[in-house]
């Protein structure tokens, strides 16, 4: 298993990961405000061969992922896959306007092949079965070990909208919530002590990915918190904190924009960097990171988000 979902990984990473995550940029002083840029020559054939070929890799589990044949025409399979998986139950049958799976892709190829994260939790362990509503909670979580051999977690967010302004909003709705307002229902926010605390549950109790390699980094880990929840009635973000495991928080976008001189995003990034700033001290957590990645394009949302949804016709 271990075997053919490295040679996955190491596929996407040589074929596709330049079409898109090509030049790394950054606010000066500010490594955590990442911009990246690309060729804009094939920007829309590339976002759909990268979509295309990673969405099984994003929707089906380790189990699963094995059984694919790494071998020859590497390309032709996945898309074939690819195919299936858009029209199976797993994925939402959804106006390509108001689907998140667009943004949720590229956030999952960001942090599994960019970064070398580990999954926590699928995205079809996300969303009850046949169900045409949005995945729960976090686009993404994920862990990661450090060098000093020490585990991190990972909690993404990700837009695909039609500018900076709107990404900027909607991020920081994820993360503060918003009130009930005419005939609008509340929005809870991510970054709160309950909301995380019953979502990281969830996860644990739902989740069935985790391949045997994974469950041997993490059994040091779960064994230590399932003491603690069941023992000595705790919880997940209390153990995190007490523990001082380190939380990385994400928060990804993409949107049409002419620029790729990071410093002309500082207003968004400062905005969505002292609201998610402001709500993990107020958990309580004192190890934290925050990452906010922009990737600008030349062509709209509608048009990239388009050309995926016709591929699949």
């Amino acid at each position: 298993m271990t075997y053919n979902l490295e040679k996955l990984e190491n596929y996407y990473s040589a074929e596709h990961e330049k079409k898109i995550f090509c030049t790394k940029l950054c606010v000066e002083g500010k490594c955590f405000d990442i911009l990246y840029d690309y060729d804009k020559k094939d920007e829309i054939d590339n976002f759909v061969s990268n979509f295309s070929e990673y969405l099984p890799y994003y929707v089906y589990n380790a189990d699963t992922l094995e059984w694919i044949d790494t071998e020859g025409d590497v390309s032709t399979k996945l898309k074939e896959i690819s195919k299936k998986c858009w029209n199976g139950p797993n994925v939402p049958s959804r106006d390509k306007n108001v689907n998140g799976i667009f943004g949720e892709v590229f956030l999952d190829f960001y942090e599994r092949i960019v970064k070398k994260a580990k999954l926590a939790c699928t995205y079809a362990s996300r969303r009850d079965f046949n169900n045409n509503n949005e995945n729960r909670g976090f686009d993404n979580v994920l862990f990661s070990i450090n060098n000093n051999n020490n585990i991190e977690f990972v909690f993404a967010e990700s837009k695909f909208v039609i500018d900076k302004s709107t990404a900027s909003s909607a991020l920081v709705k994820d993360i503060k919530g918003e009130p009930a307002s005419g005939d609008k229902k509340a929005v809870v926010g991510h970054l709160t002590k309950g909301y995380m605390n019953d979502y990281i549950t969830f996860v644990v109790e739902k989740n069935s990915y985790f391949s045997d390699l994974d469950k041997e980094l993490l059994k040091p880990f779960i064994r230590n918190l399932n003491d603690v929840l069941i023992n000595q009635n705790g919880n997940f973000i209390d153990f995190l904190i007490n523990n001082d495991v380190r939380v990385n928080c994400v928060f990804f976008a993409i949107f049409k924009n002419q620029s790729i001189n990071p410093a002309d995003y500082i207003d968004a990034y400062d905005c969505i960097y002292s609201e998610a700033e402001k709500h993990l001290k107020d958990i309580g957590f004192k190890n934290y990171s925050i990452e906010i990645v922009f990737i600008p394009t030349k062509s709209r949302s509608t048009e990239i988000k388009g050309a995926i949804d016709e591929y699949y016709k």
